[in-house]
């Protein structure tokens, strides 16, 4: 399953830079920049949100940390701690952000660490079964674990989706996924 997991990320990474190469820059900045109604509802009942620093064809989250400051959300970003969970530390401003783990931008230390009601998570590749195709550290899917009461939401381009995405015991579902052209969620949320 290793294999097949490196293979769909390598042709997923080459579909999401592909679309995202095609975008004009206003389209790109446009993208995500407010919640659609399912998820802003997740937000409103949420007082702590975890986001993630997009990275090249990543979807972006640039907009929507702005829109989540401006309603009044306590945001955090996810530090890498090896092998560990990933540890989530508030920010009041992305200018707290600093170059970290790959280059990642994540707050420093001096940020408090705070437990995320809702974690926004970036992906290689998605499914319509709420599987997730991550970067193949596990920093994600173990933050989920421990973090089991959080909704977890995936953000992607729509060229992301795969037919079936490989699943392993310690692999954790989304909640919702959220493209810029749809909105995928489970039926009952709360599992």
């Amino acid at each position: 399953m290793r294999e097949e997991k490196k293979r769909l990320r390598e042709e997923y990474r080459r579909r999401r830079d592909a679309f995202h190469n095609q975008l004009d820059t206003a389209t790109r900045g446009l993208a995500f920049r407010r919640p659609p109604s399912p998820l802003a509802k997740l937000i409103e009942q949420s007082e702590v949100v975890a986001l993630y620093s997009a990275m090249g064809s990543e979807a972006p989250t640039a907009r929507l940390t702005e829109f989540l400051i401006e309603s009044g959300k306590t945001i955090c970003f996810p530090v890498v701690m090896g092998d560990a969970p990933l540890e989530f530390r508030q920010v009041d401003t992305v200018d707290l952000l600093e170059s970290g783990y790959q280059d990642i931008a994540e707050p420093g230390a001096s940020c408090p660490v705070v437990v995320p009601d809702l974690i926004i998570t970036p992906m290689v590749a998605f499914d319509r079964s709420m599987g997730r195709l991550g970067q193949g550290g596990g920093h994600y899917d173990r933050s989920f674990e421990k973090h089991p009461e959080a909704t977890r939401i995936g953000l992607a381009w729509s060229v992301q989706e795969a037919d079936d995405i490989p699943i392993q015991p310690h692999d954790v579902t989304l909640h919702m996924i959220v493209t810029e052209s749809e909105i995928i969620q489970r039926v009952n949320m709360t599992s």
